[in-house]
């Protein structure tokens, strides 16, 4: 599509994030969806929806295929509202996420011994294809280990990340370590980027994004100890720029004292989040988060009606539509009964 100006393009994206929002699926369907017999009978109802054309004429049976597909037209989307919109750095922050969900795969499939193939059926792919980076993963997942799949990261931003999460690997023996040091970086430029174009708490893309660091530190804070990282150097990996209700000194409190989820449940009760908290567990207390962000993505339509918010905004439902059907998929594939799958969606309250 040709630019118009930068003016008409702006109006045009928001305008298309509205269309976009009114095709979001509703609860009635994810209340009929879980109880489909097949994944296949899954992807067959979602060509009834705006996913017919990323799904095309394939029969599709396998949960990990549809999930690809599904979270291949969010990338679609997101890449063309930021392509189209002139001034918003952090959609564009916001889209490099999809790649470090690549490259997590990449150094975690190497560090549990997965094959290339194993490897590449696991990724997403399509923010590289849209970048051209493909060889960014493509190289790291040839390598013959670990090690070299992390020098087949060099020349690129996930190099020196990746150096890292590798010896934190080599301490811990746990995967999870190169999630911990990609997020700690994407997320934290993203806040970066965030905060350089003033939102803070009192805007709408502020508490989208800066909700994100918050998550991060929890996340960090309630499962460091599960991964084998000592608190002191669990608490050197927290986002320190652009928390938003979290404090990263109170986190590191809670940390040195081996603090049970209980604790961190009472610290969010002084917060927002706590009026999305409905337990004392660690899901619990991450959930909340998660459910904050979502409702403050659906109230943004109403207070920022045709202003740049929604474009964030409709990513983030976007997003969450897609992990919902991903996990009714999963489900299905594993026999999990109906009520059970419910209960692991998430909609904005």
């Amino acid at each position: 599509m040709p630019r118009l100006t930068e003016y008409e393009d702006d109006v045009y994206a928001i305008t298309k994030a509205y269309f976009i929002r009114g095709t979001l699926l509703d609860r009635t369907f994810f209340k009929l969806a879980v109880g489909f017999t097949s994944v296949e009978e899954l992807s067959e109802r979602l060509r009834s929806t705006r996913y017919a054309q990323s799904l095309g004429n394939e029969r599709i049976s396998r949960a990990k295929d549809l999930e690809k597909i599904l979270m291949g037209s969010l990338m679609d989307l997101h890449y063309r509202l930021m392509r189209l919109y002139s001034g918003d750095g952090v959609l564009t922050a916001l889209f490099e996420r999809y790649t470090s969900w690549d490259v997590k795969a990449v150094l975690r499939g190497k560090a549990v011994g997965q094959t290339y193939e194993q490897i590449l059926d696991g990724l997403y792919m399509r923010a590289e294809e849209l970048l051209g980076r493909r060889d960014l993963v493509i190289r790291a997942a040839a390598a013959k280990d670990l090690g070299g799949a992390v020098m087949g990261l060099s020349g690129t931003e996930y190099y020196d990340v990746a150096q890292e999460g590798l010896k934190i690997y080599e301490s811990t023996g746990d995967p999870a370590s190169f999630d911990i040091v990609v997020d700690r970086f994407t997320i934290g430029g993203i806040a970066r980027i965030a905060i350089r174009g003033g939102e803070d708490e009192d805007t709408y893309v502020g508490r989208l994004v800066l909700s994100m660091v918050d998550e991060y530190n929890l996340g960090l804070a309630l499962r460091y100890a599960s991964i084998g990282l000592p608190a002191t150097q669990a608490s050197q990996l927290l986002i320190t720029e652009g928390n938003l209700y979290l404090s990263p000194d109170p986190l590191r409190r809670l940390m040195s004292e081996g603090a049970p989820p209980a604790s961190y449940a009472d610290m969010l009760r002084r917060t927002p989040y706590g009026a999305y908290l409905k337990g004392d567990d660690a899901n619990a207390v991450i959930s909340s988060v998660i459910s904050f962000r979502l409702h403050t993505a659906d109230g943004a339509w109403a207070a920022a009606a045709m202003e740049p918010p929604v474009l964030a905004a409709l990513v983030f439902l976007v997003e969450n539509e897609v992990r919902n059907l991903s996990a009714i998929a999963f489900g299905i594939e594993n026999r999990v009964p109906k009520d059970d799958i419910y209960a692991l969606l998430r909609f904005p309250e």
